[in-house]
């Protein structure tokens, strides 16, 4: 054997042994791709679903229920999270869903619902509460002041003052003054946010007031408290449950 002829062998084999080693990088290449990928989409698939959710008004009895609901999901729950969007109200929670900026929405069942939603649940049902006040007696007389409003036929020629601003609230009262056989047009109506229980309490323009909201509203019964020490104890009170 010729040296030409062993130095061709010895070249062959190196040539060999140097594919083996670039196809073992390879393979190992490819395999630790294979590993990063699954490594990446089994971490996506365990990350937890954020849903958005559109309830209002602040400080309101749903916007609380709704906070606590998402520190629960997210001290509790490996597979959802809710993101909280603050509206002024129900309405303009609904107009967020319709319009997809929200994936859940807490609404009333007397708004129009956007045509694609669907009911989730029922948390609570919500109460019409109508009350007058009975005014404050003169410091100097022992008499009580007569009573304006004894019954929701008397509010004709009167104001209602609504904690609310949601156009709901307002709707929702001409129907129980047309059920009571109230021309609507002939009551007058004056709504005040969430925050703005004492202003309320203290119009002298109003003659009755109106809330609605769960049987143990807060905000309900904060105003009650504060329109009768601005404006005396109701005497008439009147509430009914809210469709």
């Amino acid at each position: 054997m010729s040296s030409s002829d062993g130095t061709s062998e010895t070249s062959d084999a190196a040539r060999r042994r140097r594919r083996r080693s670039n196809t073992l990088l390879l393979v190992l290449a490819v395999g630790f791709l294979i590993f990063g990928a699954a490594a990446g989409a089994l971490y996506y698939a365990l990350q937890p679903v954020t849903l958005r959710i559109a309830v209002g008004p602040p400080g309101s009895d749903d916007h609380k229920v709704i906070q606590a609901t998402a520190g629960a999901f997210a001290s509790e729950s490996r597979t959802v999270r809710l993101s909280l969007i603050t509206t002024d109200g129900a309405v303009e929670a609904l107009a967020l869903l319709g319009a997809g900026k929200a994936d859940l929405a807490v609404g009333r069942g007397d708004l129009e619902m956007p045509a694609d939603a669907q009911t989730v649940a029922i948390v609570r049902k919500n109460f019409v509460v109508l009350w007058a006040p009975s005014g404050l007696a003169d410091k100097s007389s022992k008499r009580k002041p007569a009573l304006k409003i004894k019954e929701i036929a008397d509010l004709a020629g009167h104001r209602v003052g609504m904690i609310g601003l949601t156009p709901a609230n307002a709707a929702l009262l001409r129907v129980i003054l047309s059920a009571s056989g109230v021309e609507a047009d002939k009551v007058g109506e004056t709504q005040f946010g969430t925050d703005q229980i004492e202003e309320l309490a203290r119009d002298p323009t109003l003659d009755a007031f109106m809330a609605v909201g769960p049987l143990d509203s807060k905000i309900t019964s904060d105003a009650i408290t504060a329109t009768a020490r601005s404006r005396g104890e109701p005497r008439s009170r009147h509430r009914k449950p809210s469709p």
